[in-house]
């Protein structure tokens, strides 16, 4: 009930389905409300869990694939660094053809 609440307040139409009291609405209809509202930003999921015997592992993934865009909803794009001088954006293609660029990161908690 929480969560058609908060999309009702974001999303037209689950704020339909909430105003008519129709409260009993199928996952699907839920996963695309979340997904339209995460591509848009005006909604972020989170998600719970443990890498402990891979507790919330699985649900996270799924999480991805459900509401975060594809590499090819999205344009990516970096800063030319062989130019220190001018900050020249570069929007990156997908290019099999291309030269890899990736960005890798860690975080570390002590």
């Amino acid at each position: 009930m929480e969560l058609i609440e908060k999309l009702a307040e974001i999303d037209e139409e689950i704020e339909e389905h909430f105003l008519n009291e129709e409260f009993d609405l199928s996952a699907d209809v839920l996963k695309a409300a979340i997904r339209r509202n995460v591509l848009s930003r005006k909604f972020v999921p989170v998600f719970m869990g443990s890498a402990y015997k891979n507790k919330g592992i699985q649900p996270m993934l799924d999480g991805v694939i459900d509401y975060l865009p594809n590499p090819t909803e999205v344009t990516n794009s970096g800063v030319d660094i062989s130019k220190p001088d001018e900050h020249t954006k570069v929007d990156f293609e997908i290019n099999e053809k291309k030269p890899f660029v990736g960005l890798a990161f860690k975080l570390e908690e002590n």
